[in-house]
C-alpha cells in the first residue's frame, strides 16, 4: 500500500512521514484503494496490482472506513466521481464543481476522520480537498488533455482563485485536527502553495 501512495503521491507521501505510524497506515490503505480504482477508470491498472494485490486494497479500504466509520455518501459521491471519467470528460464550471465532491471533497472527509476531526469541521475538510483537487486540475491541465480530460479551461486565473478561496476555508479549520497531527497538512499546503505562485 505504501509504495502506491509513494509512486503516485510524493509530495504528500513524504510530508505524512512525520504522522504516527498507526495513523500512516490507515492512510496507505485509503489513498491506495483511491488510486487503483482511479487507474483502472483510466485504462491504466496494470503491473501496479495484480487480482490478488486488488483484493487486498479493497479488503484493507473496507477496515479503514468500518474503523473511522466513514459515511456512505462519501463513497457514493467518490464512485460516482470516477464513473463520471468513463461517460464525461468536457466540463463546465458546474459540472468540475460537482466533480469535486467525490474526487477530492469526500477525500478531505475521510482524511479529516482519520486525523481524528469532529463532524463539525466537515466544510474545512471539503473545501482543503477542493483546494487541492483544483491546483491539480492546473498543474496537470496538458497532462489530463492529452489524455482527452478537460476539466477547466486556459483561463487559470479564476481557477487559482478558486484555489485560494477554498485553501483559505480549509486551512480555518486546521484547529479541528489534533495539534501533534496538524504540521504535515501545513506542509502541504505550504506545497500546493508554492505550485500556484509557480504557475502564477
Amino acid at each position: 500500500m505504501e509504495q502506491i501512495m509513494e509512486k503516485f503521491s510524493t509530495t504528500f507521501y513524504e510530508c505524512m512521514q512525520s504522522f504516527p505510524t498507526e495513523v500512516k497506515e490507515d492512510i496507505y490503505k485509503l489513498y491506495a484503494y483511491l488510486r487503483v480504482v482511479d487507474e483502472m477508470v483510466e485504462g491504466e491498472y496494470g503491473d501496479e496490482c495484480e487480482f490478488g494485490e486488488w483484493r487486498r486494497v479493497v479488503d484493507s479500504f473496507y477496515e479503514v472506513s468500518d474503523k473511522y466509520q466513514f459515511e456512505g455518501q462519501w463513497l457514493l459521491d467518490f464512485h460516482n466521481a470516477m464513473l463520471t471519467d468513463l461517460i464525461h470528460k468536457e466540463h463546465t464550471l458546474v459540472s468540475m464543481l460537482e466533480y469535486c465532491k467525490g474526487s477530492a471533497e469526500a477525500v478531505g472527509l475521510m482524511m479529516s476522520r482519520i486525523l481524528g476531526c469532529p463532524p463539525h469541521a466537515d466544510n474545512h475538510a471539503r473545501a482543503l480537498g477542493r483546494a487541492y483537487q483544483i491546483i491539480n486540475f492546473i498543474r496537470d491541465y496538458e497532462e489530463d488533455k492529452a489524455k482527452g480530460y478537460h476539466y477547466i479551461t486556459e483561463s487559470f486565473d479564476f481557477y487559482l482563485q478558486l484555489f485560494y478561496e477554498a485553501i483559505d476555508e480549509g486551512m480555518d479549520g486546521l484547529h479541528f485536527i489534533p495539534e501533534e497531527l496538524q504540521e504535515p497538512i501545513i506542509q502541504a499546503t505550504h506545497g500546493y502553495m508554492e505550485i500556484a505562485k509557480a504557475i502564477q
